[in-house]
């Protein structure tokens, strides 16, 4: 009972968490043409991937892996044909391995000897479950496997064309960063006082505490009481899996936080009320960032499973270490939000697969964003016979219909309900249409 009791007052803080964000931002509202777009003459002298939660199993052809290794292939061919040709660094801000196995790891090191070119440094330090196999002994004996596979350092300084990368690992626990702030400080001041007007990268595995979209449930308190206090941060980090494609995946305060979902498949939350989420079918994503010589910062999210950039996700970061001069804080972004409406020609059609069970599909509903969800209520006279909310096709960079399971329902006619709501949670369009099964 007590921890049934624990878990509803967790939710209810969550929830009333999840409507403080529009007060961490600075600034009023935008109209979509003042939003800020990569210029067309942006310059890059520094390039890097960013992206976690790649969860490898020890078997070098399992999705993730292939997956993994895909994404050095596109992405050095992405830099072939631009002007500035070179991928400087990748990120992976943890959880690359299943448990922490020995075998995990050797997959990952095969990965990264067979596709990564001697111009990319491997940035990459401990998630959480990087120390799960050792926990019920040591979970410090994680550190011994990551120093034989990947850096004797588990945290790391790294400077690549004038540019600070600062890698922070969990304690040897696997759970906290209590121990790592004050080096996590004093590296921070020293890259500050080298120029304060430049960005400063910081890559750890969980979200800071109360930034991005999956920050409440799934962030850590220390880092975000560190980062606050410079400006000119802009942190990756993983762990939450959240769609790196919602809007809120991206956020600007007292620094720039930026999720990076995971390469083995995005969630998301349902607006901290309905619990952890997995979107429908195979998703995964990684941020291709770059960076001019003025600091400022461009970023695209790249689909690792239907290999292509998101057309419309293109952040911008300039001033970053004037906070009051924000371009992506949460009362912006939201402010952009309308509610989503489905095509003038919308129609739900269904048919039954190989199982036997009834799959609708219809097409994607947009605001100014992608619906992030779709609440959709299935009933057969009186009686409903579905009734669940799913997450939207935004996962993807695809145009791809949504696709919905509803079982095994016995024939008839049947009245299928559609409600669409966009990230910000605005209501949107209903649709009611009949199908026959």
């Amino acid at each position: 009972m007590a921890n049934i009791f624990s878990q509803l007052i967790f939710k209810f803080l969550s929830a009333l968490l999840s409507f403080t964000f529009a007060f961490t931002g600075t600034g009023g509202g935008l109209v979509p043409e003042e939003v800020v777009r990569t210029p067309d003459d942006f310059t890059p002298v520094l390039r890097f991937i960013a992206c976690s939660d790649i969860h490898l199993d020890g078997d070098e052809n399992q999705e993730a892996a292939i997956r993994f290794a895909n994404l050095f292939n596109d992405m050095y061919e992405y830099a072939e044909g631009s002007d500035y040709k070179t991928v400087d660094a990748i990120i992976v801000a943890g959880d690359f391995t299943g448990g922490g196995a020995e075998k995990e790891y050797q997959v990952f090191n095969k990965i990264i000897e067979e596709n990564k070119k001697d111009e990319t440094q491997l940035l990459a330090i401990l998630g959480n479950h990087e120390f799960i196999d050792y926990r019920d002994v040591d979970a410090s004996v994680g550190y011994e496997v990551f120093q034989k596979y990947v850096n004797e350092q588990v945290d790391t300084d790294i400077v690549i064309n004038g540019y600070h990368f600062i890698g922070v690992s969990y304690d040897p626990n696997g759970k906290t960063f209590t121990g790592k702030m004050r080096w996590l400080e004093d590296r921070l001041d020293k890259a500050t006082e080298e120029d304060p007007n430049k960005p400063i990268f910081v890559y750890q595995h969980p979200h800071a505490f109360h930034t991005v979209y999956g920050s409440v449930n799934w962030g850590d308190i220390d880092l975000r009481n560190v980062l606050s206090k410079y400006p000119q941060v802009v942190d990756f980090s993983g762990h939450s899996h959240y769609a790196a494609s919602d809007p809120r995946s991206v956020w600007q305060g007292e620094f720039t936080a930026v999720g990076c979902g995971s390469l083995s498949a995005f969630m998301g939350n349902l607006n901290y009320i309905e619990g952890d989420v997995d979107a429908p079918g195979d998703s995964g994503g990684a941020w291709l960032v770059e960076c001019d010589a003025q600091g400022n910062v461009s970023m695209k999210l790249y689909d690792i499973e239907n290999r292509m950039f998101f057309s419309d996700i293109d952040y911008y970061f300039t001033d970053l270490s004037d906070a009051s001069k924000r371009t992506h804080n949460w009362e912006k972004q939201e402010s952009l939000d309308t509610a989503p409406v489905f095509p003038d020609d919308v129609k739900v059609t269904s048919y039954m697969d190989e199982n036997c069970d009834t799959i609708i599909t219809f097409p994607e509903a947009k605001g100014y964003y992608p619906a992030e969800n779709y609440k959709i209520t299935v009933s057969k006279g009186l009686k409903v016979v579905y009734d669940q909310t799913v997450i939207s096709e935004y996962v993807r960079a695809t145009d791809d219909d949504v696709c919905v399971n509803l079982g095994q329902l016995l024939s008839g006619e049947y009245k299928v309900r559609i409600v669409a709501y966009s990230p910000y949670a605005k209501e949107g369009q209903t649709i009611i249409q009949r199908i026959d099964v």
